[in-house]
């Protein structure tokens, strides 16, 4: 706003000297003396006598500092509305949903925070549970959708997006309604026998390799089957066979022909956001702000 050589300007006149100037700003004295001929030549009047004796200020001087000091009580209001201007101003955070992406969590989070946040607001932006739509999206994150909430541990759609951990969701199994085994309350390990779990491949997820070499050395008696990624078309084929898949509880409601279970133990998988690997500074203020929750 204002020209800060007019603190050092301020603070010399009040000094009498550059010197005495000079410890009061924590700079040297060449400094001040840099500043000051810089401002003069700028302003193009002289605003000092220099003596032996110290500074005093010529006439142009003293007028000078009279209005600056007003000059700057004013620019620092300026600045202070500015700012509260910008806290003031909305922010639309768009949301991508769909069956197999949920928002649930995140809106409940956010919830929490809305109220310590209301220049933010959401739009939900639903998209289709396809791979090429999915693709698609993250190509172009931050432009229609900024940001979608799932679970995030894959490698399976490469190093399109960044992260950001809510949560880790209890580890689930899903099965068909009509499942031998849909009626119980937990699932164990040994209720998995002679059956065939399908869960994420090898090499796909940090969460899933555990869990391939913990049931390969103690639960032979499992079929594994290892898949790419969950989409609808898998839970469709759920629905009409006696297979099992190892599931997330923000999947619980995603098809009405099937029932998640909680399956015994303290296993999880990490639930999140994915945005923009160049996110705006707003996106990343509402990250911020979700995060505190």
């Amino acid at each position: 706003m204002y020209n800060r050589h007019l603190d050092t300007f301020i603070q010399a006149a009040d000094s009498g000297s550059f010197l005495k100037a000079a410890d009061k700003l924590y700079i040297s004295a060449n400094a001040v003396t840099k500043q000051i001929n810089l401002l003069e030549s700028h302003l193009d009047v002289k605003l000092f006598h220099r003596s032996t004796q110290g500074l005093e200020l010529t006439e142009a001087g003293k007028l000078l500092y009279a209005e600056a000091k007003k000059m700057i009580r004013h620019s620092n209001t300026v600045l202070q509305k500015a700012r509260e201007l910008e806290n003031r101003q909305e922010h639309v955070i768009h949301i991508g949903i769909s069956l197999m992406n949920p928002a649930e969590i995140l809106l409940e989070q956010w919830g929490h925070a809305a109220k310590l946040h209301p220049n933010f607001r959401l739009e939900i932006v639903p998209f289709e549970d396809t791979v090429p739509a999915f693709l698609d999206i993250l190509d172009h994150l931050g432009n229609k959708i900024d940001l979608i909430s799932c679970p995030y541990d894959t490698s399976h759609w490469g190093d399109r997006y960044n992260s950001f951990h809510l949560k880790d969701l209890p580890m689930c199994i899903s099965c068909s309604n009509m499942h031998s085994l849909a009626d119980k309350e937990c699932l164990t390990w040994e209720d998995l026998h002679g059956r065939t779990l399908i869960l994420p491949s090898r090499g796909l997820t940090n969460y899933a390799d555990p869990i391939w070499d913990f049931l390969e050395k103690e639960h032979t008696q499992i079929r594994l089957r290892g898949v790419d990624y969950t989409d609808i078309a898998l839970f469709n084929q759920l629905v009409s066979s006696d297979d099992l898949m190892l599931s997330a509880e923000c999947w619980k409601n995603v098809h009405p022909l099937l029932k998640t279970l909680p399956l015994e133990g303290n296993d999880t998988i990490p639930y999140g956001l994915i945005y923009s690997k160049t996110p705006s500074r707003e996106l990343l203020q509402f990250l911020m702000a979700v995060g505190q929750v």
